[in-house]
Protein backbone atom coordinates (compact mmCIF):
# COMPACT_ATOMS: atom_id res chain seq x y z
CA UNK A 1 0.00 0.00 0.00
CA UNK A 2 1.40 3.09 -0.96
CA UNK A 3 1.69 6.59 1.59
CA UNK A 4 0.30 9.48 1.10
CA UNK A 5 2.90 12.37 2.97
CA UNK A 6 1.10 14.91 4.26
CA UNK A 7 2.09 18.90 5.04
CA UNK A 8 -0.23 20.98 7.86
CA UNK A 9 -0.33 24.63 7.89
CA UNK A 10 -1.38 25.44 11.08
CA UNK A 11 -1.95 24.18 14.14
CA UNK A 12 -4.56 25.73 16.03
CA UNK A 13 -8.27 23.94 17.00
CA UNK A 14 -8.53 22.38 13.57
CA UNK A 15 -4.71 21.29 12.76
CA UNK A 16 -4.36 19.77 16.13
CA UNK A 17 -7.84 17.49 15.78
CA UNK A 18 -7.26 17.09 11.96
CA UNK A 19 -3.47 15.90 13.11
CA UNK A 20 -4.72 13.68 15.64
CA UNK A 21 -7.35 11.98 13.05
CA UNK A 22 -4.67 11.10 10.76
CA UNK A 23 -2.07 9.45 13.60
CA UNK A 24 -5.12 7.26 14.93
CA UNK A 25 -5.77 5.74 11.98
CA UNK A 26 -3.03 3.59 10.90
CA UNK A 27 -4.79 1.89 7.49
CA UNK A 28 -5.85 5.26 6.16
CA UNK A 29 -2.34 4.79 4.10
CA UNK A 30 -1.75 9.13 5.17
CA UNK A 31 1.57 9.85 6.89
CA UNK A 32 1.87 13.49 8.71
CA UNK A 33 5.32 14.50 7.49
CA UNK A 34 5.68 18.29 8.51
CA UNK A 35 3.76 20.49 10.70
CA UNK A 36 3.84 24.09 10.48
CA UNK A 37 2.97 27.23 12.22
CA UNK A 38 3.28 30.86 12.01
CA UNK A 39 3.89 30.95 16.20
CA UNK A 40 7.01 28.77 17.06
CA UNK A 41 4.94 28.11 20.53
CA UNK A 42 2.22 25.82 18.40
CA UNK A 43 4.91 22.91 18.05
CA UNK A 44 7.03 23.34 20.51
CA UNK A 45 5.78 19.96 22.00
CA UNK A 46 5.98 17.86 18.64
CA UNK A 47 9.01 16.05 17.72
CA UNK A 48 11.49 17.94 16.07
CA UNK A 49 12.00 16.40 12.57
CA UNK A 50 7.96 16.62 12.72
CA UNK A 51 7.91 20.79 13.33
CA UNK A 52 8.56 22.55 10.41
CA UNK A 53 10.00 26.12 11.49
CA UNK A 54 10.72 27.69 7.80
CA UNK A 55 7.90 27.17 5.62
CA UNK A 56 10.10 27.77 2.67
CA UNK A 57 11.72 24.35 3.19
CA UNK A 58 7.99 22.43 2.89
CA UNK A 59 9.58 20.95 -0.64
CA UNK A 60 12.38 19.13 1.39
CA UNK A 61 9.91 16.75 3.11
CA UNK A 62 8.47 15.81 0.06
CA UNK A 63 4.65 16.26 0.58
CA UNK A 64 1.94 14.82 -1.82
CA UNK A 65 -0.65 16.99 -0.07
CA UNK A 66 -0.50 20.02 1.68
CA UNK A 67 -3.44 21.28 4.09
CA UNK A 68 -3.78 24.71 5.04
CA UNK A 69 -5.65 25.21 8.33
CA UNK A 70 -4.95 28.87 9.35
CA UNK A 71 -5.54 31.97 7.15
CA UNK A 72 -6.18 33.27 3.76
CA UNK A 73 -3.00 34.91 4.25
CA UNK A 74 -1.23 31.58 3.48
CA UNK A 75 -2.80 30.72 -0.11
CA UNK A 76 -2.15 34.48 -0.87
CA UNK A 77 1.61 34.26 0.07
CA UNK A 78 2.23 30.56 -0.51
CA UNK A 79 -0.36 28.85 -2.46
CA UNK A 80 1.15 29.51 -5.97
CA UNK A 81 4.15 28.47 -4.50
CA UNK A 82 3.54 25.04 -3.27
CA UNK A 83 1.10 24.50 -6.07
CA UNK A 84 4.37 24.34 -7.91
CA UNK A 85 5.48 21.51 -6.48
CA UNK A 86 2.40 19.40 -4.83
CA UNK A 87 -1.11 19.41 -4.46
CA UNK A 88 -2.83 21.93 -2.31
CA UNK A 89 -5.86 22.05 0.21
CA UNK A 90 -6.64 25.59 1.40
CA UNK A 91 -9.87 25.32 4.14
CA UNK A 92 -9.38 29.54 4.05
CA UNK A 93 -11.60 29.15 1.02
CA UNK A 94 -12.10 33.22 1.46
CA UNK A 95 -8.80 33.58 -0.17
CA UNK A 96 -10.93 33.17 -3.40
CA UNK A 97 -12.97 35.77 -3.15
CA UNK A 98 -10.08 38.05 -4.58
CA UNK A 99 -10.27 37.04 -8.35
CA UNK A 100 -6.38 37.73 -8.73
CA UNK A 101 -5.68 34.42 -6.21
CA UNK A 102 -8.24 32.26 -8.21
CA UNK A 103 -6.62 33.27 -11.60
CA UNK A 104 -3.15 32.46 -10.38
CA UNK A 105 -4.11 29.19 -8.75
CA UNK A 106 -6.18 27.88 -11.69
CA UNK A 107 -2.83 29.10 -14.22
CA UNK A 108 -0.24 27.33 -12.00
CA UNK A 109 -2.25 23.79 -11.26
CA UNK A 110 -2.60 23.77 -15.69
CA UNK A 111 1.26 24.77 -15.51
CA UNK A 112 2.63 22.50 -12.80
CA UNK A 113 -0.02 19.59 -13.02
CA UNK A 114 -1.02 19.86 -9.60
CA UNK A 115 -4.37 20.12 -8.16
CA UNK A 116 -5.54 22.41 -5.80
CA UNK A 117 -8.83 21.36 -3.52
CA UNK A 118 -11.62 23.31 -1.52
CA UNK A 119 -13.00 20.98 1.45
CA UNK A 120 -16.84 21.34 1.72
CA UNK A 121 -16.42 22.11 5.67
CA UNK A 122 -19.52 23.46 7.10
CA UNK A 123 -21.23 23.40 3.87
CA UNK A 124 -23.96 20.98 3.76
CA UNK A 125 -25.36 19.96 0.28
CA UNK A 126 -21.87 21.59 -1.53
CA UNK A 127 -22.17 18.00 -4.16
CA UNK A 128 -26.10 19.53 -5.09
CA UNK A 129 -24.64 23.31 -5.36
CA UNK A 130 -21.90 22.47 -8.04
CA UNK A 131 -24.10 19.62 -9.76
CA UNK A 132 -26.75 22.17 -10.40
CA UNK A 133 -24.31 25.48 -11.00
CA UNK A 134 -25.72 26.28 -14.39
CA UNK A 135 -29.06 25.61 -12.82
CA UNK A 136 -29.80 27.75 -9.73
CA UNK A 137 -31.45 31.72 -10.26
CA UNK A 138 -30.15 32.74 -6.93
CA UNK A 139 -28.43 31.25 -3.43
CA UNK A 140 -28.61 33.01 -0.55
CA UNK A 141 -26.66 32.17 2.62
CA UNK A 142 -27.71 33.22 5.88
CA UNK A 143 -25.36 33.09 9.03
CA UNK A 144 -26.33 33.41 12.67
CA UNK A 145 -23.67 33.86 15.43
CA UNK A 146 -23.01 35.14 18.67
CA UNK A 147 -21.02 38.36 18.49
CA UNK A 148 -18.06 37.18 20.38
CA UNK A 149 -17.23 33.79 17.99
CA UNK A 150 -17.35 36.52 14.92
CA UNK A 151 -13.36 37.75 14.16
CA UNK A 152 -14.52 41.36 13.90
CA UNK A 153 -11.13 42.93 13.72
CA UNK A 154 -11.17 43.38 9.51
CA UNK A 155 -14.45 44.96 9.94
CA UNK A 156 -13.29 47.17 12.73
CA UNK A 157 -15.85 46.59 14.99
CA UNK A 158 -15.74 45.31 18.69
CA UNK A 159 -18.06 42.29 19.49
CA UNK A 160 -18.27 44.17 23.46
CA UNK A 161 -20.52 46.34 21.71
CA UNK A 162 -23.57 44.65 20.13
CA UNK A 163 -26.34 44.28 22.61
CA UNK A 164 -29.03 43.05 20.06
CA UNK A 165 -29.84 41.35 17.18
CA UNK A 166 -27.50 42.87 14.79
CA UNK A 167 -26.69 42.65 10.77
CA UNK A 168 -23.03 42.51 10.44
CA UNK A 169 -22.93 42.15 6.33
CA UNK A 170 -25.78 42.20 4.25
CA UNK A 171 -25.09 42.11 0.66
CA UNK A 172 -22.88 39.90 -2.24
CA UNK A 173 -20.35 36.88 -0.65
CA UNK A 174 -17.32 38.80 -2.29
CA UNK A 175 -18.03 42.12 -0.01
CA UNK A 176 -18.18 39.89 2.98
CA UNK A 177 -14.93 37.36 2.67
CA UNK A 178 -12.10 40.33 3.32
CA UNK A 179 -14.42 41.64 6.14
CA UNK A 180 -14.79 38.44 8.16
CA UNK A 181 -12.19 36.18 6.28
CA UNK A 182 -11.68 33.70 9.47
CA UNK A 183 -15.72 33.48 10.07
CA UNK A 184 -17.22 32.73 6.10
CA UNK A 185 -15.61 30.29 4.88
CA UNK A 186 -19.21 28.25 4.48
CA UNK A 187 -20.16 31.26 2.29
CA UNK A 188 -17.12 31.47 0.36
CA UNK A 189 -17.12 27.99 -0.39
CA UNK A 190 -21.43 27.55 -1.14
CA UNK A 191 -20.15 30.91 -3.49
CA UNK A 192 -17.24 28.80 -5.71
CA UNK A 193 -19.53 25.74 -5.69
CA UNK A 194 -22.48 27.66 -7.11
CA UNK A 195 -23.11 30.60 -8.90
CA UNK A 196 -20.25 32.77 -7.95
CA UNK A 197 -18.74 35.31 -5.20
CA UNK A 198 -20.76 38.30 -6.89
CA UNK A 199 -24.02 36.36 -7.50
CA UNK A 200 -24.33 34.51 -4.33
CA UNK A 201 -26.23 36.77 -1.62
CA UNK A 202 -24.99 36.68 2.21
CA UNK A 203 -26.16 37.64 5.15
CA UNK A 204 -24.46 37.68 8.69
CA UNK A 205 -26.61 37.99 11.46
CA UNK A 206 -25.31 37.86 15.22
CA UNK A 207 -27.03 38.25 18.70
CA UNK A 208 -25.45 37.93 22.34
CA UNK A 209 -28.51 36.03 23.01
CA UNK A 210 -27.55 33.14 20.63
CA UNK A 211 -25.59 30.51 22.03
CA UNK A 212 -25.00 28.48 18.53
CA UNK A 213 -24.00 28.61 15.25
CA UNK A 214 -26.60 28.60 12.07
CA UNK A 215 -26.12 28.50 8.67
CA UNK A 216 -28.72 28.36 6.29
CA UNK A 217 -28.80 28.17 2.20
CA UNK A 218 -31.64 28.41 -0.04
CA UNK A 219 -30.79 27.90 -3.90
CA UNK A 220 -33.53 28.43 -6.32
CA UNK A 221 -33.46 27.56 -9.84
CA UNK A 222 -36.46 26.13 -12.82
CA UNK A 223 -37.86 23.24 -11.09
CA UNK A 224 -35.50 23.13 -8.34
CA UNK A 225 -35.77 24.36 -5.10
CA UNK A 226 -32.91 23.81 -2.27
CA UNK A 227 -33.00 24.54 1.44
CA UNK A 228 -30.56 23.28 3.97
CA UNK A 229 -30.01 24.49 7.71
CA UNK A 230 -26.91 23.87 10.06
CA UNK A 231 -27.54 24.12 13.41
CA UNK A 232 -24.19 23.40 15.53
CA UNK A 233 -22.58 24.27 18.93
CA UNK A 234 -19.14 26.90 18.22
CA UNK A 235 -16.16 27.48 19.88
CA UNK A 236 -14.06 30.30 18.71
CA UNK A 237 -14.65 31.12 15.04
CA UNK A 238 -15.09 27.03 14.50
CA UNK A 239 -18.13 25.07 14.39
CA UNK A 240 -18.11 21.64 16.31
CA UNK A 241 -18.38 19.75 13.51
CA UNK A 242 -15.71 21.20 11.05
CA UNK A 243 -12.59 19.41 12.25
CA UNK A 244 -13.87 16.23 11.19
CA UNK A 245 -14.92 17.69 8.18
CA UNK A 246 -11.52 18.80 7.03
CA UNK A 247 -10.16 14.97 7.95
CA UNK A 248 -13.14 13.32 5.85
CA UNK A 249 -11.95 15.37 2.94
CA UNK A 250 -7.92 14.91 3.60
CA UNK A 251 -9.16 11.55 3.88
CA UNK A 252 -10.92 11.29 0.62
CA UNK A 253 -8.20 12.93 -1.20
CA UNK A 254 -5.03 11.10 0.62
CA UNK A 255 -6.74 7.77 1.49
CA UNK A 256 -4.87 4.89 0.47
CA UNK A 257 -6.00 2.28 3.13
CA UNK A 258 -8.46 -0.46 2.12
CA UNK A 259 -12.10 -0.95 2.13
CA UNK A 260 -15.30 1.02 0.24
CA UNK A 261 -14.57 5.10 -0.04
CA UNK A 262 -16.83 7.73 -0.52
CA UNK A 263 -16.21 10.39 -2.83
Amino acid sequence: MSTTRIGLIGYGQIGQAVHKMIESNADNGMEVVFVHDQFAAAVESLPGDLALADLADFESRRPDLVVEMAHPDVTRKWGTTILEKTNYMFISVTALADQEVENSIEEVTRRAGTRAFVPHGGVVGMDALLENRDVWESVDVVMKKPPHNVDCAAAGLNPDDIKEETTLYDGPTRGICPLFPRNVNTHAAIAYAGIGFDRTHSLLLVSPEWTEAIVEIHAQGQGIDLRVARTEGITGVTGASTPASIYNTVQMIGSTGPGIHLR
